[in-house]
């Protein structure tokens, strides 16, 4: 089955990530009776992909997406907190004081395997129910950069040939002494929609995390 798909928004990371990811099952086709809207960043008639506080203004299909990680940073979908903290690691300064709140970062790859399978099943929200999409996991900023600050030193061992025991370890797991009680994101009308396309694990988003930060890293050094 073919699909003639447009993809409309501000160009960037995200929506090229998404672009990619559709060229497997999809086609842009000039004069197609009926193509599929998909609107990332913008509304369109299909599906729209919104930034989380993002005002929807008509009532297509809509996903809101909150805290995307891509290689480079996207100014429309990121506040600049991921890269910052990232920055932050390399810098060797002593680590700043990041706000206290958690965020459920998800790699752009994940965002664009859902938007694929959405498609593949022609399965969308439905248009008076919106849904929201986010990873399933909070991440304090200290643990953020505590792993980034670890998989700098091993990137850097590596070049140097100068590895130790430290380098080579994993980082030890991030314990919170004052946790942050913050409303999780509602990801079960994205789970029940994934389960209807077929992924038998609902929503579990399968990029990880730490292989975002070593991308960022590539794109900062």
């Amino acid at each position: 089955m073919e699909y003639s798909v447009i993809v409309k928004g501000p160009n960037g990371p995200m929506k090229k990530a998404i672009q990619d990811r559709l060229t497997s099952i999809s086609r842009i086709e000039e004069g197609s009776n009926n193509p599929l809207e998909i609107g990332i960043g913008v509304e369109a008639r299909d599906l729209s992909i919104l930034r989380n506080g993002q005002q929807q203004r008509t009532s297509s299909p809509c996903i809101f997406v909150r805290d995307v990680v891509t290689d480079i940073e996207d100014v429309f979908w990121s506040d600049g907190l991921f890269h910052s903290i990232i920055r932050d690691a390399i810098s060797g300064k002593p680590i700043p004081v990041y706000p206290p709140e958690p965020r459920y970062w998800l790699p752009v790859q994940d965002v664009a395997n859902a938007i694929r399978a959405m498609v593949v099943r022609n399965l969308f929200p439905c248009s008076d129910d919106p849904i929201q999409m986010a990873g399933r996991r909070p991440w304090e900023n200290g643990a953020l950069h505590s792993e980034a600050l670890h998989l700098w030193k091993r990137f850097r061992a590596s070049t140097m040939g100068i590895h130790t025991p430290e380098t080579l370890s994993e980082p030890p797991i991030h314990i919170s002494t004052q946790p942050v009680v913050t409303e999780r994101p509602d990801l079960s009308g994205l789970n029940d929609l994934m389960i209807a396309c077929e992924e038998p694990n609902g929503w579990r988003p399968s990029g990880s995390l730490r292989l975002s930060i070593m991308r960022v890293l590539a794109t900062l050094t």
